[in-house]
């Protein structure tokens, strides 16, 4: 007898729960910079408070590509929400959470503790969704390709001070603020850019709002895993 399919509300419930997480820091974290606070106690140097909203954004990147793996590989295996929705296989659905490990690496010797799906790229979880299911909630993965290829680059210089990651996050800021000589100011960092305000690529009413790429970017995540787990 078949064993009941895998839950997946609980993937994004524990994702926003993340992203909350993440934004209540980062809120936390702003309250404390400057000089000295108007109540008189010492605050934190402005380089310390963007290291913090690095590593918040950071762990945020990392949490978004986890939930589209954990969702991924539950909706391969038959998955419903508790609204009852399901991507519509085209295929039949894997026998369990495993075999759609399998599936989804075109690995049948797949290894959860050595191997790896593709999910950091954007267009691999939409080919990947797009060959599996008929209908999926993965397509505005596609539309906000480039916006999640940008997080990427963020989230890589963070970690990295390779002379590429130096290189495409250089490349992303300037993408974002367009300055009018086409440089950064010397020492522009992740930080920096994630506590500025958004002027292009969000939509006007992040722009309205003054929202700052990091707030722009969870709420970006947000409405994607909205739509993949409805």
């Amino acid at each position: 007898m078949a064993g009941r399919p895998p839950e997946v509300d609980h993937v994004k419930s524990a994702f926003l729960k993340e992203l909350k997480a993440a934004e209540d820091l980062v809120r936390k974290i702003n309250s404390f910079k400057g000089g000295i606070n108007p109540n008189g106690t010492p605050g934190l140097h402005p380089k310390y408070v963007r290291q913090v909203v690095e590593l918040a954004f950071m762990g945020a990147v990392s949490s978004w590509e986890e939930f589209l793996e954990r969702a991924l590989v539950r909706y391969a295996a038959g998955a419903k929400t508790k609204a009852g929705h399901s991507p519509t296989p085209k295929y039949g659905c894997a026998n369990s959470i495993d075999h759609a490990y399998q599936v989804l690496s075109g690995n049948p010797k797949f290894d959860k503790s050595k191997d790896y799906l593709k999910v950091s790229e954007p267009k691999w979880v939409v080919n990947t969704a797009d060959f599996l299911f008929g209908a999926h909630g993965f397509g505005d993965i596609k539309t906000k390709s480039q916006l999640l290829g940008h997080a990427n680059s963020i989230r890589n210089r963070v970690a990295h001070s390779s002379d590429k990651c130096r290189s495409d996050f250089k490349a992303t800021a300037i993408d974002f603020l367009q300055p009018q000589n086409g440089k950064l100011t010397k020492g522009y960092g992740p930080g920096d850019l994630l506590m500025t305000q958004v002027i292009r690529h969000f939509g006007q009413p992040a722009v309205q709002a003054q929202k700052t790429h990091f707030d722009a970017y969870m709420d970006l995540f947000k409405q994607l895993a909205n739509k993949a787990v409805p």
